[in-house]
């Protein structure tokens, strides 16, 4: 049985807790939110982290949707 973690996560200011597998990364969590990657940055605390980040139980992220366009 694959082992799961739990984190905390800010999307569009409402803090929801879910639940991944373990050896998810970032790209996954945005994934699993059904958020596109390159419209999206995930930061923690004030420090954007990778998308091939790992992620741990416990960790406490934001999700903050980027403006692009012209």
């Amino acid at each position: 049985m694959m082992s799961e973690i739990e984190i905390s996560v800010e999307v569009d200011r409402q803090s929801k807790s879910l639940r991944l597998p373990e050896g998810s990364t970032v790209e996954g969590l945005l994934d699993s939110l059904g958020l596109y990657i390159d419209a999206h940055i995930v930061v923690s605390g004030k420090t954007p982290v990778p998308l091939d980040q790992p992620l741990k139980g416990g960790d406490h992220l934001r999700v903050i949707k980027v403006a692009s366009g012209g």
